[in-house]
């Protein structure tokens, strides 16, 4: 640092009224910020904490008003200041304005009050000149200054202070610079002016600190006693949201069936005011409740295509959906003409539209966007409305009438022709459109007690082959009331007195009555289906309920659930092509409808002869936990074989592959975290699933002899663990090279029931049963042996399941008798048990944490899968027992690594949940309209009305 020379205090005496100490001279474009800076440490240097300012200072900047006489309010300005600082840059020695302020200075002022702050460029006093060296000095005006000193000055550096930031009263290099300056300026020792500063500084210090201690003790005091009432009122709030969250999801839960759309918007409002474990049970299982296609007056037909296109005729005309859509129709078609009745082609590319005076319309619906005119034929039997159509395998439709009907031929749908009529009477018509079933009536149409068989044979004329005992059909009542299966060996009739027989068919001749089904409803059965499988059964009864039945064993055929949501009479019924879905529509014309009012389709979840909320099964065999890829993209199912599948919500899953399985029963697989290798076996077996639809094997060397039970990969490190069959020990392998895995060790575990492996997130632990019954920690790591680490005592039971939370603190364990319990390993060496649960009658097989840390889902050998709240481990909370279509006992469970899936893996297939709950409520408040005025006040009366899908 240069020094500025100091002798005595010149310029105009202080006192003058205006006066100033100093006039900052600077360049605008280097040093506005520092001059800013460097005024505002010199007015606050050695300043009592009372005063506002210590020196006054000019600068332009702070001084000058906006004015067309510039330079004489500059003039102005040094004419009453007492000295010249001049901040020294490259930039002011070019800027006229501070070359001008020079000048004025020197011509009217002694060059001793002239006061230089060096901040960039560079200054040279030559000693053997007496003056500076303009050769190299350029941080001032060489004209203005040239002979103004006779002695060398001196100047402070100023070059490291560039913003105010920097000017901190507590820095010692502004503490010095500072004084330097108003050494001259005050006519005072540097020594002094600093420890005057220092002492000013301690003691403002002291007393802020004073003032602060007292101020933050009122504070507290005024906060503690607000706080209070903060936190009392907001507990109070919070738990009227909590109550009302948890009274709405009970409303919704009521009404779910009958008011499907406004139990979805009480369900999002419950989870707007208070996301309890109600609320987010409820939108988990929210699949269940069906989805409504609002009919544009009476609905007069609905069907399925094998491709999953849904058609429903209504009084305005046709409408298509597809069920990826939800309920929005892809196209939408209004006419006149309304179609009586509907069906698809077996390959789902056509659709038959039946109508008024026996007219039959064919349409292209490969692109169920844009669907295309076919053909139209006319006259269909005695030209009366068709009420039934069916389109045989063998490229044939079948169109029948109260009385009569025709057989189409359509191998040609652009030329459809006709093949001849049908016997008199007809109620229905197989899938292969070899068999005819008919009512049996006198010439005055009295029904005579029986229908009749008939056999179709190419173009020849249906000849009788059989005679049923059943009441009447009656399709000009209810159209549906006869189905043959899918695959035509069975024949369902309902009739008026809530029956349903079933006959075999398979030898046309010899038909065999099987097992009735008997529902109670007010005017009988009106409508019935089969599933695609035909293992299911659906009954449309006159009192809007529709049941399902599993008829797997025609034998011996077991109800299943009821699903009751029409008001009126389930005229019509069909299945999804997956047999997940089934579609109910609302009867349009009965004996005690007037045929007013609204008519809906819904569409239904189901699973087998069960209610579900999963949204789809995949049909894979094996209880092995259902392995997810790191992408979430992939899911590898173990089983007869392990099943690759794409899961990525762009549409249905659909298969990719399928790799080895040593064991008949199937094995466990688990994907490596590189997302291209899926492992399986035992000894270890690596596949390259770079391209899912093409496995590619890695490992080389010995045969696999046996297919791992259980198997678990570390998120970290190359290490997977492994456990064959029952009694065998738990193996660690490096699997570092992929060609071949390396066995580190085996450990301290058997059991003659298959029991879980799991890694920590960080991936230094692993987790297994132990010999003695109980659960133990090993420390693991690459090239090493796994090493015991800590022992969780045995609990009641022998452990079958384990999982641990996401950040690794958690571990869940399941125990034979049902019973989690959580444990807190953090320490290894000494684990503390936190909580317990014990919602399961059976043993646990099955674990699993929510990416997020809040969720965890478990399956007991009781059949139930459950969703729990962890976010209190101690506490762990459950959220809902799932609609999975059933009890499923030995099931494995597994959330996919986004977060957005939770899959339930057992022998008949691995069933896919949504648990985004950000998901499911887009989804639920695009599935429903708008909560109304009066429904919220209804339910919120003490609520001003928002609806929650606003």
């Amino acid at each position: 640092m240069g020094r500025i020379r100091g002798r005595g205090a010149g310029g105009t005496p202080r006192g003058e009224p205006g006066e100033y100490d100093a006039f900052i001279s600077y360049s605008h474009a280097w040093d506005k910020d520092v001059a800013k800076a460097f005024q505002i440490a010199l007015q606050g240097f050695d300043r009592p904490w009372y005063r506002p300012r210590s020196l006054k200072l000019f600068r332009d900047e702070t001084n000058l008003a906006a004015s067309p006489h510039l330079w004489q309010e500059i003039e102005q300005g040094l004419t009453r200041s007492r000295w010249l600082v001049v901040m020294a840059s490259p930039s002011a020695a070019a800027s006229p304005w501070v070359r001008q302020e020079i000048r004025w200075w020197l011509a009217h002022r002694s060059a001793d009050t002239l006061l230089i702050g060096w901040t960039d460029g560079t200054l040279f006093w030559d000693p053997e000149r007496a003056g500076f060296d303009w050769s190299r000095t350029d941080a001032l005006p060489k004209q203005e200054m040239e002979r103004a000193f006779e002695a060398e000055p001196r100047w402070v550096d100023l070059r490291w202070l560039r913003s105010p930031e920097q000017a901190s009263a507590a820095d010692p290099r502004l503490v010095e610079c500072v004084a330097e300056f108003v050494a001259p300026l005050t006519g005072r020792s540097k020594d002094e002016l600093i420890g005057d500063h220092v002492r000013r500084h301690r003691q403002t210090r002291r007393l802020v600190q004073a003032t602060l201690a007292a101020l933050t003790v009122l504070f507290l005091l005024a906060l503690a006693g607000g706080v209070t009432a903060y936190t009392q009122r907001n507990t109070a709030r919070a738990q009227t949201l909590v109550a009302q969250s948890r009274q709405l999801v009970a409303e919704a839960s009521s009404i779910r069936d009958a008011q499907p759309d406004l139990a979805r918007q009480l369900m999002v409002q419950a989870y707007r005011l208070a996301p309890t474990a109600e609320a987010v049970g409820a939108l988990v299982d929210s699949y269940a409740i069906p989805r409504v296609v609002h009919g544009r007056g009476l609905v007069r037909a609905a069907a399925y295509s094998s491709r999953g296109l849904l058609a429903v005729a209504d009084d305005d005309g046709l409408r298509l959906f597809d069920p990826a859509r939800g309920t929005q129709p892809i196209f939408t078609e209004s006419v006149k003409r309304q179609a009586t009745a509907v069906a698809f082609s077996p390959d789902g590319k056509q659709l038959a539209l039946g109508g008024a005076n026996g007219t039959v319309r064919l349409l292209d619906v490969t692109d169920g966007s844009r669907p295309r005119a076919l053909a139209e034929t006319s006259g269909v039997g005695d030209r009366r409305e068709v009420l039934v159509l069916v389109v045989t395998s063998g490229g044939q439709l079948v169109a029948m009438t109260w009385k009569t009907g025709a057989v189409l031929d359509v191998s040609d749908p652009a030329r459809p022709r006709s093949l001849g009529s049908l016997p008199d009477y007809p109620v229905a018509a197989s899938p292969g459109g070899d068999l005819i079933v008919t009512e049996e009536r006198d010439t005055q149409g009295a029904y005579l007690g029986h229908l009749r068989l008939w056999s179709v044979s190419g173009s020849a004329r249906p000849r009788p082959v059989a005679t049923l005992a059943s009441p009447p059909v009656d399709v000009s009542e209810s159209r549906q009331r006869a189905v043959f299966s899918p695959n035509g060996p069975l024949l369902a009739i309902a009739s008026k007195d809530s029956r349903v027989k079933m006959w075999d068919v398979a030898d046309p001749a010899r038909p065999v009555a099987r097992a009735d089904l008997y529902a109670q409803s007010r005017l009988g059965i009106h409508s019935v289906a089969f599933s695609p499988d035909a293992t299911t059964l659906a009954t449309g009864d006159s009192d809007g309920t529709v049941a399902l039945w599993d008829v797997s064993d025609p034998l011996r055929p077991r109800s299943g659930a009821r699903l009751s949501g029409h008001t009126r009479t389930v005229g019509g019924l069909s299945f999804s092509p997956d047999g997940h879905t089934v579609a109910s529509a609302d009867a349009y014309d009965t004996l005690l409808d007037d045929g007013t009012g609204p008519r809906t389709v819904r569409l239904w979840s189901v699973s087998g002869s069960e209610r579900a909320s999963a949204f789809t099964t995949l049909p894979t065999k094996g209880s092995f936990p259902p392995a997810f890829g790191p992408d979430s993209r992939t899911l590898a199912g173990g089983g007869e074989p392990t099943t690759v599948w794409r899961v990525d919500g762009t549409g249905t899953p659909r298969l990719l592959s399928t790799v080895e399985t040593v064991n008949p029963g199937g094995q466990a697989a688990a994907f490596g975290m590189d997302r291209r290798t899926l492992f399986s076996g035992m000894p270890l077996k690596a596949w390259d699933m770079t391209d899912p639809t093409h496995p590619r094997p890695l490992t080389r060397g010995a045969a696999r002899t046996v297919g791992a039970e259980s198997l678990a990969v570390n998120p970290v490190l190359p290490l997977a663990a492994a456990r064959g069959g029952p009694g065998e020990r738990a193996q660690v392998w490096d699997i570092g090279d992929k060609t071949r895995p390396t066995l580190l060790g085996t450990l301290d575990s058997a059991g003659a029931e298959r029991q879980d492996l799991a890694f920590s997130p960080d991936g230094t632990l692993l987790a297994a049963s132990s010999r003695s019954g109980g659960v133990r920690l090993w420390r693991v790591a690459r090239h090493a042996p796994p090493r015991p680490v800590g022992d969780l005592p045995t609990a009641k039971g022998k452990p079958r399941a384990l999982a641990f939370g996401p950040q690794g603190r958690t571990l869940v364990v399941g125990d034979e008798t049902g019973t989690i319990s959580t444990w807190d390993v953090s320490r290894p060496g000494r684990p503390v048990r936190q909580g317990a649960s014990t919602r399961h009658t059976g043993a646990i097989t099955g674990l699993a944490f929510h990416p997020g840390g809040e969720l965890m889902a478990t399956a007991g050998l009781d059949g139930r899968i459950r969703l729990w709240d962890v976010r209190n481990p101690a506490r762990p909370v459950e959220v809902t027992a799932l609609s999975g279509g059933g009890l499923y006992p030995y099931a494995t469970v597994g959330f996919s690594p986004d977060g957005r899936l939770l899959a339930g893996s057992d022998s008949t297939g691995i069933r896919l949940w949504t648990v985004d709950r950000t998901g499911i409520l887009r989804q639920m408040c695009a599935e429903s309209p708008r909560i109304t005025p009066d429904q919220w006040a209804q339910y919120l009366p003490d609520r001003p009305y928002d609806p929650p899908c606003s």
